[in-house]
């Protein structure tokens, strides 16, 4: 194998891993800020062809997926999937990125933003076994406050951050003559960004509610019964509602699943969540499972034992074989606040999550049943749609993380049940009023994307059909030199036959 071919592999190979790591320790997420460098420099070199950057593009995406598909221990044909997906993805988007950086301009660095942009919303939407969970920024909930401007965005404004400022990172160091002009885009760019930051980063206070979440395990630490049992009932449910009462909760949620509500049983169940409910004078929202109805079903109960309104999940995993719901939100009232709901996998999508933040929906009720590989993964997911569309999340979980999350994105208490059993959380969460553009208008930054780069290839495809190769000022030894042939302002472009153009 020749040095060459060894260079495009390992250029793919260290852009892959650099994008993979923090999927790992979501504190390196910032390594995605440099990620992007190693195939950007290898697509912005004249010298690099077709096939190398097609060879690179393929290892970018097979080593980016491979280390999740080991740490995630997914079913094969998932796994399979996602990697034929991004494979694919990725070297499109190297070999569009090797067409776009050999021109070394603003415009070109914008373009290539703008292609991120598109990788990661096809790879949400083509294959969305996960959805938004198989963002390629998904780590980024790790640093909150950083990401605020996700609620004006969606994740697809990161995407087009990391592109773009690597993009023009390149220009600076490929393109000396070009360098002030460079920075002056990224400097501009990261106010921007930075200012919009900080307008969205507090806004108004709607006040507070004091809220809880219940979790446990099957068959986890300490977990000796299960809730059908009337041992199992007290000691994993009604015993932490009453601690969650004495200690102020209004609203308590449990987990994804956490009855099973047989042909029949349906009002033995309910008087037990009445009697709670009554007793200790608190909203309540139930994860449980009808059997009569074959559907995972959520249900909000009053504290005068009245059934409010139930939610049927709309989103199943390739796991569940029950019925889906049709995605009709319920929405209660608690103390003058309006409250949501969801269950696990949904919060993997944006389009209920929307929906709520469209409706001024405060806080979310999300009950989840996740497992050990996929728990910390599920928990980034539901940070980004918190602040995406302003509401706070209250999650109960079995075999996973039980949260109560800020409408900005901040964790205030979490208890991972796998760990340290059953148990119950409880915080005072603030909650926000009004909608964020997020939830109005979606991923809308994907639009004026795709109409941006194919403008900016179109014209590129249009140049070179006219005439010829065009000399766009950087050749491959004025980047090893480090000067840059300068174009006089009244210089005249003729014809120089089939090679390019003559500049005099």
């Amino acid at each position: 194998m020749s040095t060459e071919q060894w260079t495009c592999r390992l250029t793919g190979a260290a852009s892959g891993l650099l994008l993979a790591i923090p999927y790992f320790w979501p504190l390196a997420a910032p390594l995605q800020l440099v990620a992007l460098l190693p195939i950007f420099y290898l697509g912005s070199r004249r010298a690099t062809t077709r096939r190398q950057i097609l060879i690179a593009g393929a290892y970018m995406g097979i080593l980016y997926v491979m280390p999740q598909a080991i740490l995630l221990r997914m079913p094969a044909w998932i796994t399979v999937a996602l990697l034929l997906e991004l494979t694919i993805l990725m070297t499109v988007f190297a070999c569009c990125c090797h067409r776009i950086l050999a021109g070394s301009t603003v415009a070109g660095a914008l373009a290539v933003g703008a292609s991120l942009v598109v990788l990661d919303w096809v790879n949400i939407t083509a294959v969305p076994i996960w959805s938004m969970a198989q963002s390629i920024v998904r780590p980024w909930s790790r640093y909150p406050s950083l990401i605020s401007f996700v609620c004006v965005t969606g994740l697809t404004g990161i995407a087009f951050l990391l592109g773009t400022l690597q993009g023009l990172f390149i220009n600076i160091t490929g393109c000396p003559k070009r360098r002030y002009r460079s920075l002056i885009a990224i400097v501009f760019i990261v106010l921007v960004f930075g200012g919009a930051n900080v307008i969205v980063r507090y806004p108004k206070s709607a006040g507070e509610l004091k809220v809880a979440a219940i979790g446990w395990t099957d068959g986890g630490p300490g977990d000796s019964a299960d809730t059908s049992s009337p041992a199992g009932f007290d000691s994993l449910y009604a015993g932490p509602i009453a601690k969650a009462a004495g200690q102020g909760a209004r609203l308590i949620v449990s987990p994804e699943l956490g009855f099973y509500c047989g042909a029949g049983t349906r009002e033995k169940w309910l008087e037990r969540f009445r009697d709670v409910a009554s007793h200790h004078n608190v909203f309540l929202a139930i994860g449980f499972f009808s059997g009569a109805r074959q559907e995972n079903r959520l249900l909000f109960m009053g504290p005068d034992g009245r059934v409010m309104s139930e939610y049927t999940k709309t989103h199943l995993t390739p796991f569940e074989d029950f019925r889906k719901g049709n995605g009709e939100l319920a929405i209660i009232d608690v103390d003058g606040v309006q409250i949501g709901a969801m269950i696990c996998q949904d919060d993997n999508f944006t389009d209920i999550s929307r929906r709520y933040g469209n409706k001024g929906v405060s806080l979310v009720a999300v009950p989840t049943l996740d497992w050990s590989t996929v728990k910390s993964a599920h928990l980034q997911s539901s940070i980004h749609r918190a602040i995406e569309s302003r509401y706070a999340v209250v999650r109960a979980g079995i075999n996973g993380i039980s949260a109560i999350i800020s409408p900005t994105g901040e964790v205030i208490d979490k208890m991972d049940h796998l760990e340290k059993g059953p148990g119950i959380i409880i915080a005072d969460v603030p909650l926000y009023s009004g909608r964020t553009l997020f939830s109005m208008a979606g991923h809308w930054p994907v639009l004026p994307s795709v109409v941006f780069l194919l403008a900016y290839l179109a014209k590129g495809f249009y140049t070179t059909r006219l005439h010829g190769k065009l000399d766009t000022g950087c050749s491959e030894g004025d980047i090893e030199q480090g000067n840059e042939p300068a174009l006089e302002q009244n210089s005249e472009v003729r014809p120089a036959g089939p090679e390019g153009l003559c500049l005099v």
